[in-house]
C-alpha cells in the first residue's frame, strides 16, 4: 500500500463508524465504476460508438449547435 493511501485510511479511522462506513461504500463505488469504464473502453464496439459520439458532438459544436452548461460555484451554478 502506498503512503498516501495509508495516510487516507489513517484519517478515515479517526471518523465515526458511520462515517467510516460511508467512506468505505464510496471507495467501493469508485473502484466498481472504474472497473466498468475499463471494461467498456476495452470493448471495440463501445470504443467505436464513443468515437462516433465524440465526433458528432464536435461537429455540433463547430456548427454552433451547443451551449455552455454552467455548473459549480465558479460559474454560478449548483454545487456551491
Amino acid at each position: 500500500m502506498i503512503d498516501e493511501l495509508r495516510e487516507a485510511f489513517d484519517l478515515a479511522a479517526q471518523r465515526s463508524e458511520r462515517e467510516q462506513a460511508a467512506i468505505a461504500a464510496r471507495i467501493k463505488e469508485m473502484i466498481e465504476a472504474d472497473r466498468q469504464w475499463d471494461a467498456l473502453l476495452a470493448d471495440r464496439d463501445s470504443l467505436s460508438m464513443l468515437e462516433e459520439m465524440a465526433e458528432e458532438a464536435h461537429q455540433e459544436y463547430l456548427r454552433g449547435e451547443t451551449e455552455e452548461i454552467a455548473s459549480g460555484p465558479e460559474r454560478g451554478g449548483a454545487g456551491e
